[in-house]
């Protein structure tokens, strides 16, 4: 049977939400009627008929009209959803909320879907925003810290008979307490522990320099209020410490031979200017994402949009999915991983809420400008991109496409990021 169009009634409402009001005729209803009871006849066993093959009137009767007509709503509804859809080019992003109104033979359908669509953005004179270009300077004294980085690296770890100071790499055995439970060094087991304050709780450093070969301590420490376990920020807890061995670093000489000891040169001039070309580089690439995330901040700000809470909610989301993912990869279960840092799913919503505003707004900023600008990418780019994200793996029809929308929206969004780099730079503009 032929797809007859629908009745659709479009009304635009408040906060980017839009209301359709769809009814569908009175034979796609008695068709999609018929194919309900088909699907539940194989369901059931008529006693006398083969599995499928019951007259639609007996099913209907074991199964009563009810769940007929609830089978008819989940399969029929959500096509005409998406008809609806195509048919006045609205596109949502969350899912509708719907209110279908009874289903009954040689009767339309009707229902109303709300949705929530992309917001209106205002971009005001955007070819106005400027960004000006940093340049890091790499100093005589940036280089030579990079020096003691290599003597650092290549330093032996001599034992020492005297007590710990600041720099010294323990070998100790170190438990955390709190009351009677361990929170840390449970198994006793000896590690190394490097005194530095930059990387080790700073009391726990100074509970333990004057330590020799030999002695015990046990002491109490504050956590710090970043402590990676929020119920224990700010917890006084107590130390007990084992020092086995004392350990400096012997750092090799400051000549030719740390060149030769690095890989890089064969004097000490050419480590210096194999290090300063290092920095250099770092330092060009650091500008220019510096510059990037700076011109993507302006243009974010001088943005006017209401953001859509249900895009902020899918943003996070998809957040939460991605660290799902990610930790699956390591073979850690998501709620391991909050066990182990003491989290719960509410919180990393939360903490993830301003953000995931944030990159939204980012997404319907650069939506706009790339409408704004007229910009477009080649097919071809997007078939590339499609076979980049699909591995190469084979795909059916429907994910193919929800790929190559996928990777045309990208494709878009990066295009608007590069006009925006010429924007910002105006006449300093240098392409990439």
């Amino acid at each position: 049977m032929p797809v007859s169009e629908l009745s659709v009634d479009v009304e635009h409402q408040p906060g980017s939400q839009v209301r359709l009001r769809v009814e569908a005729p009175p034979d796609e209803v008695d068709a999609a009627i018929a194919a309900s009871l088909r699907r539940l006849s194989s369901r059931v066993r008529v006693a006398g008929f083969r599995p499928g093959k019951a007259p639609a009137a007996i099913v209907e009767r074991m199964l009563g009209w009810d769940a007929v007509r609830q089978e008819t709503i989940e399969h029929l509804v959500p096509d005409l959803y998406q008809r609806a859809l195509e048919q006045t080019g609205v596109e949502p992003v969350a899912d509708p909320e719907l209110d279908v109104d009874t289903v009954e033979r040689d009767k339309p359908l009707k229902f109303t879907a709300t949705v929530t669509v992309k917001p209106e953005v205002e971009l005001g004179d955007y070819l106005s925003l400027r960004v000006p270009v940093e340049h890091t300077e790499i100093t005589d004294e940036r280089v030579a810290e990079t020096i003691e980085d290599v003597r650092r690296r290549h330093a032996e770890l001599v034992e020492v008979q005297r007590p710990a100071q600041v720099g010294d790499v323990l070998r100790a055995v170190l438990v955390m307490r709190r009351g009677d439970e361990v929170l840390s060094g449970e198994d006793a087991n000896e590690r190394d522990l490097e005194l530095d304050r930059e990387t080790v709780i700073p009391e726990i450093v100074d509970g333990i320099i004057g330590l020799s070969a030999g002695e015990q301590r046990t002491f109490e420490a504050t956590l710090p209020q970043d402590y990676r376990r929020e119920e224990l920020r700010g917890a006084t807890v107590t130390i007990d410490v084992d020092v086995h061995a004392v350990r400096e670093r012997k750092l090799p000489p400051l000549d030719d031979s740390l060149a030769t000891l690095d890989g890089h040169g064969s004097t000490l001039a050419e480590l210096r200017e194999h290090q300063r070309e290092t920095l250099v580089n770092a330092a060009a690439i650091s500008d220019q994402e510096l510059h990037e995330q700076r011109a993507l901040d302006a243009l974010r700000e001088s943005a006017r949009v209401d953001v859509p809470e249900a895009m902020i909610e899918r943003e996070i989301e998809r957040q939460l999915a991605d660290l799902e993912y990610r930790l699956s990869a390591i073979g850690i279960p998501l709620d391991k991983y909050l066990e182990l840092s003491g989290q719960s799913v509410e919180r990393l919503r939360g903490e993830r809420r301003d953000a995931a505003a944030q990159r939204v707004r980012l997404e319907l900023a650069l939506d706009a400008l790339a409408a704004a600008e007229g910009l477009e990418v080649d097919e071809s780019q997007v078939q590339r991109e499609v076979q980049r994200i699909s591995d190469g793996r084979k795909v059916d029809a429907a994910r193919r496409r929800r790929l190559q929308d996928i990777a045309r929206r990208d494709l878009v969004r990066q295009a608007a990021g590069q006009r925006l780099l010429e924007i910002v730079g105006g006449d300093d503009f240098i392409p990439t």
